[in-house]
């Protein structure tokens, strides 16, 4: 059996500029600025966008000539969870399907059957762990925006900071994630509906040992419910949960 496929990456980039000054005891922290009105308007859209069940559709550029793939549905409030990923690499790559109905999961890759994990028995920092909660970013995403603006009657524009404030970094919106560290501010444009809906999100990031990223996200069927059930598949080997 082919091992549980977990498929990341890490973004390391240097830091730019000149690293600014230790305080002093007579510093203060500079007050975070108010968010506009705007930005509060974007970031209730991004939530209400994940609290109801949605499909996406993903495709990003990665280092090293690799591209990303990926399609798939999410409900909150049902803990459903289904992805379709493909890795274009010259090197390593790769497909995988994903099946997650609360704490069980399944998986399999082209040729092979269906794999079945207890997310119960799986520890946090193993490579096989698997979070419901967030599971495309989105959440997270609407944490770390700090600045946006109407470029249009349905389009938003603004910046995010890729490594949130959590204790492992990440990069929204990912199918599955992508986790990045040291990228400095990005750009977004977010497209919204007539409903308030956010239909599409598009990202970049600047590598300072690659050409510039970019990850485009669409969402659909939004409040659509979901109907999905569990494959036959095999348990994983014990030793996934050591």
């Amino acid at each position: 059996m082919r091992t549980w496929l977990a498929l990341g990456l890490i973004l390391v980039v240097a830091a730019c500029g000149s690293p600014e000054p230790s305080p002093t005891v007579t510093e203060r922290p500079r007050p975070k600025p108010s968010p506009t009105q705007e930005q509060t308007d974007l970031v209730a859209a991004l939530r209400r966008t994940q609290a109801a069940p949605y499909r996406f559709a993903v495709q990003a550029t990665l280092p090293e000539n690799e591209k990303v793939k990926a399609t798939g549905a999410f409900d909150t409030k049902e803990q459903i969870f289904t992805s379709e990923t493909t890795l274009t690499s010259p090197k390593n790559p790769s497909s995988t399907e994903r099946i997650v109905l609360g704490t069980d999961a399944y998986q399999r890759e082209p040729g092979d059957p269906w794999v079945h994990l207890d997310l119960t028995r799986i520890k946090k920092n193993s490579l096989f762990y698997f979070d419901l909660t967030d599971p495309t970013g989105l959440s997270q995403f609407a944490e770390t925006v700090t600045f946006a603006k109407r470029s249009g009657p349905a389009t938003y524009t603004g910046r995010f900071r890729p490594d949130g404030e959590t204790d492992e970094p990440f990069l929204p919106i990912g199918a599955p994630s992508l986790w990045s560290s040291g990228m400095r501010v990005s750009p977004f444009t977010i497209t919204v509906d007539d409903q308030g809906w956010v239909t599409a999100i598009s990202v970049e990031l600047s590598p300072s040992d690659s050409p510039t990223l970019t990850m485009k996200t669409t969402l659909s069927a939004h409040g659509q419910p979901l109907s999905v059930s569990a494959p036959d598949a095999r348990e994983a080997d014990p030793g996934v949960y050591e």
